[in-house]
């Protein structure tokens, strides 16, 4: 119990030098940052901006579709998804980087405890008659580095800029796992209605194909009416098996961004869904919020951060390292004599460490981190005018694909007129085959094309809402909380 008191007043002792110690650790060199402000116009340059409102971005964007199976796909890619899962480990292990980085601030304390029987020679001891010994032993080291100059304190901002980084790469990879289901989705959903539409051209194709032939037979038509009507209809026919593989391969696709085996959906997607209509106003906010928003933009400014603290880190090398050093503990011969008073033992003491010459390569590395900054700043910048833009491109491409389909749509009710004046033609006798057959070939693209816009103007939007930055808030950031 004596030593004990003892053990625990030294112990107060190395604990109030130390906290002294942390007193001085007050300043850190090199450059501090500042966050980059970007002073751009909160207004869109996009031609379309009648197709916009400035009203606050739709978080849970997919639900505007009213699809009850897509927003169970876009749940299940949020928690199952594979890179999804990727980046959440990648934000559990900058974590613990960062607490690597921390734990120089504290002292560095080791326990320690040996036990030892030995005997000497006969020809050297003392009587000539060398005994066993015993010794017994038990203490605490402790070492701590007094962050006079802010190596540490550096080290540990850097580790918490990357690990603010890695948060924004799991929202990135989130908003880009649910942008890709949206669009495997629909495209899935574009192509069945385009199957659908050129069985149906075919089946038309092919009964138009049996009268031509019945009327050959009577002597009322000509076998060059014909074969150009079976070739329609065979071509039409030779278009399905590769609308058929592009679905599969949207199916499976989708299948495994919801982490799932690529035949997974391919029962649950047979059921045909039409394709929704999507809004003619879009509210994007103001075009100043992305900067705020997007991911790849945080991502980009907290690498900057990190790398003006490497300069700071490689700075404190040029200065010298202070550090304080203790132990305490006991010896004795006999192992129920190591807690006694009188078998304890202690010391303090302290370390400089300076370093002399290097060759240059303290100021070399720190040559080097000042340009890894430069170059982070340029990639930040960059990152900035390439999200505006991506922004203006997909808010232009939205707007002018409404108008491809509006006017595509137009187109198809305008050859439907002209395939059924055709045939009433070539009944009454006023015309060939051959004008008939022009304008089914005229419709059928029409309406092929006209499916095709449709499915773009939803993956459009999809673009859209993505460059935007909008949808990862919606799953708890928790999941990249997780220890």
């Amino acid at each position: 119990m004596i030593f004990a008191r003892k053990f625990q007043r030294k112990t107060r002792s190395l604990a109030l030098f130390l906290a002294g110690g942390m007193v001085l650790s007050a300043c850190s060199v090199g450059p501090d940052y500042e966050a980059k402000r970007s002073n751009f116009a909160a207004e869109w340059f996009a031609p379309e901006t009648d197709k916009v409102s400035q009203e606050a971005v739709k978080l849970d964007w997919w639900t505007i579709f009213e699809d009850p199976l897509l927003e169970k796909y876009i749940s299940q890619a949020a928690a199952n998804n594979k890179d999804v899962q990727v980046a959440t480990a990648n934000v559990r292990r900058a974590r613990a980087l960062r607490s690597q980085e921390a734990s120089g601030f504290w002292p560095q304390i080791d326990s320690s405890a040996q036990g030892d029987r030995s005997k000497g020679s006969d020809e050297v001891s003392n009587g000539g008659n060398a005994k066993p010994e015993n010794l017994f032993g038990a203490g605490l080291d402790a070492s701590w580095e007094l962050d006079i100059f802010g190596g540490t304190r550096r080290a540990t901002e850097a580790a918490q800029a990357r690990l603010e980084g890695a948060k924004a790469d799991y929202q990135g990879v989130m908003l880009s796992t649910l942008a890709e289901v949206a669009r495997n989705y629909y495209t899935a959903r574009g192509l069945q209605k385009r199957i659908a539409i050129t069985e149906d051209n075919a089946e038309l194709l092919k009964q138009t194909s049996a009268l031509i032939e019945a009327r050959l037979k009577a002597g009322e038509a000509s076998e060059f009416d014909f074969s150009r009507a079976r070739g329609e209809y065979e071509l039409t026919v030779a278009r399905i098996p590769n609308l058929q593989a592009d679905l599969y391969a949207s199916v499976f696709s989708l299948s495994v961004l919801l982490g799932l085996p690529p035949e997974a959906l391919l029962d649950e997607m047979r059921t045909v869904k039409p394709l929704p209509a999507p809004p003619d106003v879009v509210p994007v906010g103001l075009r100043s919020d992305i900067l705020r928003r997007r991911p790849d933009i945080k991502a980009a400014e907290r690498t900057l951060a990190a790398s003006i603290a490497d300069i700071g880190v490689e700075t404190a090398e040029l200065f010298p390292k202070f550090f304080v050093t203790g132990d305490i503990g006991s010896q004795a011969r006999v192992f129920g004599d190591v807690f006694s008073a009188a078998g304890g033992l202690w010391s303090f003491g302290s370390l400089v460490q300076w370093p002399v010459f290097r060759g240059g390569e303290i100021r070399a590395r720190i040559k080097a981190a000042e340009a890894e900054g430069d170059a982070a700043l340029a990639t930040y910048e960059k990152t900035v005018l390439s999200a505006l833009a991506d922004a203006e491109t997909t808010l232009t491409r939205y707007g002018q694909e409404l108008e491809t389909r509006k006017r595509l749509t137009q187109g198809v009710q305008s050859r439907r007129q002209s395939v059924a004046l055709a045939k009433a033609l070539y009944e009454a006798g006023e015309e060939d085959y051959l004008s008939v057959l022009d304008a089914e070939r005229e419709l059928t693209a029409s309406e092929d094309d006209l499916v095709l816009s449709e499915t773009n103007s939803i993956t459009k939007l999809i673009a859209l809402y993505t460059a935007l930055g909008g949808g990862w808030e919606v799953f708890a950031e928790e999941r990249a909380e997780a220890p």
